[in-house]
């Protein structure tokens, strides 16, 4: 199990951004497939899946997604929250915090933390 899982992690990290999210959408219900992913959110042991057909809720660790789909795909903006560059239609402020707006309209928090990241990626 171990083995099989370095291995598929070693393969990951040489494949393309693209292969990557087509890689992680096969996680989910074929009507998935080949859909854009916008966002990962995380609630208890499940992550949510927002994607521009829907949400799907799949059993997986938020840092083992955000491994699987590499840094040339998008960024991590709060400890439950990673977003896909291509997701992201406009940033704001709300209550004084910073936030990103899904395509679907969905408001995505950014921590203190992760500001800088998100400035730098051009997303604020």
């Amino acid at each position: 199990f171990l083995m099989d899982r370095a291995r598929r992690l070693a393969e990951l990290e040489d494949a393309e951004p693209e292969d990557r999210v087509a890689g992680f959408l096969q996680r989910l219900p074929v009507k998935y497939r080949g859909a854009d992913l916008w966002a990962i959110s995380s609630e208890d042991h499940y992550l949510r899946v927002h994607t521009d057909r829907g949400e799907e809720m799949i059993l997986m660790r938020l840092a083992d997604a955000i491994r699987e789909l590499g840094e040339d795909n998008g960024l991590q903006t709060h400890r439950s929250w990673w977003v896909s560059h291509q997701g992201v239609s406009d940033a704001r402020r709300a209550n004084g915090k910073l936030v990103l707006v899904l395509k679907s309209g969905r408001e995505v928090p950014v921590s203190r933390t992760y500001q800088p990241d998100v400035r730098a990626a051009g997303l604020a």
